[in-house]
């Protein structure tokens, strides 16, 4: 959430009056970056069941045989996983505890479950600071895999994401104090055990960063790891466990592009090229980056209400996701999913809002 009270000049009034409903209490965020595009959601997810602040972060399962088929988990940080489909309607609750950031990677053939089996996702889980893994079946089908629970030794397990070299199936994983770990995933099967998969996690390694991280992404064909620091702006490291975690700088906070905090971040991947899109939670945009060095800023935008007023915007972002897979009629250049903090049309607890990336890319001429 945003750090400090600013008394800084307004949003535009269209977007102010997305947020400013009556008994909606905010602070003031920061100004827009000059010539911020305007973009409308599509549609958006139920809400979560939790009030408060607690709807956080998504991720894009792409169905295997089926892309319009396809889902979208996110977290309910005070209660567990939610399974959305493409019309933003809730298929699954997992009452998994405290779960903060979730990401996803698909299993190969080499992987045990991986005919089976679709994907393996994982969400840092507050609730005994763990990591908790869950197997997505062929059909869409979510299963928390208790008894893989990773035990972290962290103090609050925060920021997660996912990453797969030649290593194998990997996940990085941070603390609110800076400190982030590297685990390797082997899968195995259940056995004995009533659930379908085991993971067995090995330590590969940690580093840290100087402040408080949140989101990250992982580049797994470049093998590059994109973290974000909420105070401080957005870094890259080398992401196999092999090599010195060296830090690179991506964009510095600079309270216009980027304003405190920098929260999710995702990878919309276009062949060799593609782009890094990131919430720039203190002025209610979005950045975006070229997903290759040097990273050159494309520009950003805002997810207003529809002018028929049928979705409202987004504002507060916390985690979000991108795919560039075409995902039927609506989506077919790709989905951008976003965590809103402020669900207005109609007054409801948070949720997540679905942006067509064909509206992104034209509104910035990508």
């Amino acid at each position: 959430m945003i750090s400090a009270v600013r008394l800084l000049p307004a949003l535009p009034v269209m977007l102010l009056a997305s947020v400013l409903q009556p008994g909606c209490a905010m602070e003031q965020p920061a100004p827009p970056p000059p010539n911020a595009a305007i973009v409308y959601a599509t549609l958006e997810t139920d809400p979560v069941a939790s009030g408060d602040d607690a709807a956080d972060d998504p991720a894009i399962w792409v169905h295997p045989d089926d892309a319009s088929r396809s889902l979208v988990l996110g977290t309910d940080k005070q209660a567990g996983l939610e399974v959305y489909d493409l019309q933003g309607r809730r298929q699954q609750f997992i009452r998994a505890g405290l779960t903060n950031n979730v990401d996803l990677r698909y299993l190969t053939r080499s992987d045990v479950g991986g005919t089976a089996w679709s994907a393996i996702a994982a969400a840092s889980n507050r609730s005994n600071n763990s990591v908790s893994l869950f197997a997505i079946d062929r059909a869409g089908q979510v299963t928390w895999l208790r008894s893989s629970e990773i035990d972290t030794g962290l103090t609050e397990p925060y920021g997660l994401c996912m990453f797969r070299n030649a290593a194998g199936l990997q996940l990085f994983v941070n603390d609110t104090n800076g400190r982030y770990q590297q685990w390797l995933l082997e899968t195995a099967s259940g056995g004995a055990s009533v659930e379908p998969l085991s993971v067995r996690a090995t330590l590969l390694r940690e580093f840290a960063v100087s402040s408080q991280p949140e989101g990250c992404v992982a580049d797994d064909a470049r093998e590059r790891l994109f973290v974000g620091v909420e105070n401080e702006g957005i870094y890259a490291f080398p992401a196999s466990h092999t090599e010195s975690p060296t830090q690179t700088t991506v964009m510095e906070i600079d309270d216009s592009i980027l304003a405190a905090d920098v929260e999710g971040m995702s990878l919309y991947v276009a062949g060799d090229a593609g782009y890094l899109v990131v919430s720039s939670q203190g002025n209610f945009s979005y950045a975006v980056y070229d997903r290759l060095p040097p990273f050159a800023y494309r520009g950003s935008f805002m997810v207003a209400d529809r002018p028929d007023g049928s979705v409202d915007g987004a504002q507060e972002t916390d985690g979000l996701d991108v795919s560039s897979v075409p995902l039927g009629s609506q989506f077919e250049r790709g989905l951008l999913v976003v965590q809103d903090g402020f669900n207005t049309l109609p007054d409801a607890t948070q949720g997540f809002k679905y942006i067509s990336w064909a509206e992104v890319a034209t509104a910035l001429g990508l």
